[in-house]
């Protein structure tokens, strides 16, 4: 399954690195019935634009008006994952539990080792997902990437420094 780009036009509002800026994307129709997936972090509702950051590959300049690919954000993806894995560690960390307590015990530490066994591989599964969620969060200005100017030094109606 391939991911579709969204491509839109935007003004530059400044620049955070050697080749990041942010941009100032307006709002068009067909944002109508979007739920955010392009990384709006504003109620799409309260205001005609919102702001991303993105690659910069060009060299532009604040208040150039460029063409810019946002790559959706993969809801589902991460719902799987924030869910499916503490709760597979979870039932993993039962079953390894109760394998291991029917070996080494046979009465009263058994339901200890099975609930131990589960809680640790359940913090475990914790850990791993704040890391990733850091990478995630490192990673995320690639999103998107300007590809083309469109103007220099314009000023879209609606969008106000």
């Amino acid at each position: 399954m391939s991911k579709e780009l969204t491509v839109r036009a935007g003004i530059v509002s400044e620049r955070i690195e050697k080749n990041l800026v942010k941009v100032k994307v307006l709002h068009d129709g067909g944002c109508g019935d979007c739920e955010g997936s392009c990384g709006s972090s504003e109620n799409l509702l309260s205001s005609n634009y919102f702001e991303v950051t993105a690659l910069d590959p060009l060299g532009v300049n604040e208040g150039d008006r460029v063409r810019l690919e946002i790559e959706p954000r993969s809801f589902g993806k991460l719902a799987a994952i924030v869910f499916g894995i503490p709760a597979t560690m979870l039932l993993g960390g039962l079953g390894i539990g109760t394998l291991l307590s029917n070996v080494l015990f046979s009465g009263s530490y058994g339901k200890a080792l099975q609930g131990g066994t589960a809680g640790l591989l359940f913090i475990a599964s914790l850990g791993g997902l704040m890391v990733y969620d850091r990478y995630l969060a490192a990673n995320s200005s690639t999103r998107a990437k300007i590809t083309e100017f469109l103007d220099e030094n314009c000023q879209l109606d609606g969008i106000t420094e």
